[in-house]
């Protein structure tokens, strides 16, 4: 059986990518096309003509103690079925996404940071909060991103904060 990873538009995601996004994540909303920006990319994997895998990016604003960084954020990465290696084809696929467009850090939250760490991405060590649009800060002590450095030169240990999202969850 062959495999190809593809990257999508919004207006290109294929309605079996909203299938397989509530197989993978059924407590959230994201059966929509309108859930995602219209500027965000997808990672789809295709084992023969049956969508197997995706990735999610949507760019994001990370501020830190001395700057602030546009980065990649990795959104909702589901595969089915799981253990086939289909999440790392679609990981691949969107870090050399991230990579085409420049990125010097990319973030994502998950529930399985072990997947994650041997790919590569770092757990943030340092406190994490989220800012409001009104300008107020609220702390994230239990949820902390992973991130892929590719020449931010981030200290994990620094306090992070991120914008806001108006749709889904925080992280």
């Amino acid at each position: 059986m062959a495999t190809r990873s593809l990257i999508v538009t919004r207006a290109e995601l294929p309605e079996a990518v909203f299938d397989l996004l509530r197989i993978g994540f059924p407590d959230d909303e994201v059966d929509q096309r309108a859930f995602w920006p219209p500027d965000s990319v997808h990672a789809v994997v295709y084992q023969d003509d049956r969508l197997v895998a995706h990735a999610g990016l949507v760019v994001r604003t990370l501020y830190l103690p001395d700057r602030s960084i546009e980065v990649a954020h990795v959104k909702y990465v589901a595969a089915e079925p799981r253990g086939q290696g289909f999440g790392t084809q679609a990981m691949r696929a969107i870090e050399a996404e991230i990579r085409r467009r420049g990125f010097s850090l990319a973030a994502l939250a998950t529930g399985s940071p072990a997947f994650y760490e041997r790919l590569g991405w770092r757990l943030w060590r340092g406190p994490a909060a989220y800012r409001k649009p009104d300008g107020s800060v609220v702390p994230t002590p239990n949820e902390k991103p992973m991130v892929l450095d590719l020449g931010a030169d981030v200290n994990l240990d620094d306090p992070l904060q991120f914008d806001w999202r108006e749709i889904g969850d925080i992280w």
